[in-house]
């Protein structure tokens, strides 16, 4: 099904992305803290675009179960349409070969559709946030499991929270491996021991999956390892994308979910 203009909305633990896509090319992106006061800023962002042009349909996918609701309110109150909900279909989307398929982020399963659609299999998608992701996708399009680690900024923050002499540090990549002060030493171990993790992981997975399995980067801080070799393509709107496919490859086909007619 193709969309004229779409609103696509990632509902993250830290930030919610909003983007528009015209006839399927994302035009418009912003992104939100995800708290529940920000959504009152929600007309800023949706207004404009409603101005620009109707928005024919949204599509939401959200791993905040409280602001959902919140979200779904605004977008109904400012544009007249109901956005469909992709956790609501989620395990439909494509084979989920774990224990509990329901379990699996919603976030998750839109990336691996993304991946599916865009790349080549198998891959495996590394996704970098509130925790850092890590999915396996088979050759055949299905979704083998994964792995979940902490977060690189949630490492950071843990450190410095608990030792009284530290200071508030920025995560950047540091100049140099072997630093020579405090905060480029405590960049060097956060920025080397994540790189060093994702690689290992990555190299572990190829391992079961197979070494030709394509690696895709995404994420809010995914463009700080960007400059490594650790990813065969890097797209950090890689859910915003996997929401837009979704709608046109997915939704309104017969059985499966459309847009509420209002």
């Amino acid at each position: 099904m193709s969309s004229t203009r779409l609103l696509a909305v990632d509902i993250g633990n830290t930030s919610t992305d909003i983007a528009l896509f015209e006839h399927t090319q994302l035009r418009k992106h912003v992104f939100l803290p995800s708290t529940p006061s920000t959504f009152d800023r929600l007309g800023p962002v949706l207004n404009p675009w409603q101005v620009e042009g109707k928005l024919d349909h949204a599509i939401l996918a959200s791993v905040v179960p409280p602001l959902t609701p919140l979200v779904v309110n605004q977008i109904e109150y400012r544009l007249g349409i109901t956005p469909i909900l992709v956790e609501d279909f989620k395990t439909r989307l494509l084979p989920l070969r774990v224990d509990n398929p329901e379990t699996v982020g919603v976030d998750r399963v839109v990336n691996c559709f993304a991946a599916i659609h865009l790349f080549e299999l198998p891959a495996i998608v590394v996704s970098l946030g509130t925790a850092t992701t890590f999915e396996a996708i088979s050759a055949a399009g299905e979704y083998l499991g994964g792995a979940i680690a902490p977060g690189v900024k949630i490492s950071l923050e843990a450190l410095t929270s608990r030792a009284a002499l530290l200071p508030q540090i920025h995560l950047e990549k540091p100049s140099h491996l072997i630093a020579t002060n405090s905060i480029e030493q405590i960049q060097s171990g956060v920025y080397y021991g994540a790189l060093g993790m994702i690689e290992g992981m990555i190299g572990r997975m190829k391992s079961w999956i197979g070494a030709r399995a394509r690696v895709i980067g995404t994420g809010g801080i995914s463009g700080l390892f960007a400059g490594e070799t650790l990813f065969d393509y890097h797209e950090p709107m890689l859910t915003l994308k996997g929401l837009e496919l979704i709608h046109r490859l997915y939704c309104g086909k017969p059985g499966n979910p459309a847009p509420a007619a209002r």
